[in-house]
């Protein structure tokens, strides 16, 4: 049996060769979208920044129009004072008007003071919106690229790998049913069905092995499969 299970292990590891090749290029196309959702969540993120900051000065312009209704409300009562004012015959009357007049004016300085502070904030806040727009349209375009760079390579792994997969039935004649079996069994499991012997362990869990298995994986004198991952075994 040693030369026809050294056959069978030579197609088998040519087999394993082809499927660690499909399986890695397979990973290649379930990462590449995740890469460009990484992109695409940090064009969310400059969204979400400027919303909030949109937002933001929204409501304070609305602050600084209820401000400025107020603002005319005291402006216009002054100058209703001054002209009630010109009328007055006393100079008590006086006082009080011109008391009243400066009451009002402070109420406007505070006003248009608290007018500039806001006005202040929001025009920060515009600019830093103008600032993320253009960190974002540069994400965009970089998202763009790749999305474009990722289209491109992702043809390229899908036509090797269909190529692959067009070379496996080759490899497949002339290994007995049983084997196969075993072999898509583990490689389905496992991603890798073979695992080469490291002195008396199998290299892939680490298990030890028989005296015996260990001589016929060696020699090739029949299959051996390992007692932990049940994997085939060979010696490299």
């Amino acid at each position: 049996m040693t030369t026809e299970w050294t056959e069978v292990l030579e197609r088998l590891l040519s087999l394993q060769q082809l499927d660690s090749k499909i399986r890695r290029l397979e990973a290649e196309l379930y990462r590449a979208p995740g890469d460009l959702k990484v992109r695409e969540k940090a064009i969310a993120g400059f969204d979400a920044k400027m919303k909030v900051l949109k937002d933001r000065a929204q409501v304070l312009r609305a602050q600084v129009l209820l401000r400025e209704n107020e603002l005319r409300a005291h402006e216009g009562k002054i100058e209703k004072l001054k002209v009630q004012g010109s009328e007055v015959r006393t100079n008590k009357e006086f006082v009080a008007f011109r008391s009243e007049i400066a009451n009002e004016q402070g109420e406007c300085d505070r006003l248009q003071n608290e007018i500039l502070k806001i006005l202040d904030v929001v025009e920060q806040a515009e600019a830093k919106v103008a600032e993320f727009e253009v960190e974002r349209t540069h994400e965009v375009d970089m998202v763009a690229k790749a999305r474009a760079e990722i289209l491109e390579k992702l043809a390229d792994v899908k036509a090797e790998v269909d190529g692959l997969k067009k070379d496996r039935p080759t490899l497949l004649e002339g290994v007995p049913k049983e084997q196969l079996q075993l072999y898509e069994k583990v490689h389905a499991a496992r991603g890798r069905a073979m695992s080469s012997l490291e002195g008396a362990y199998c290299s892939a869990c680490g298990d030890v092995q028989t005296r015996n298995d260990v001589y016929a994986a060696q020699n090739r004198t029949r299959p051996v499969l390992c007692g932990g991952c049940n994997r085939i075994l060979y010696q490299s």
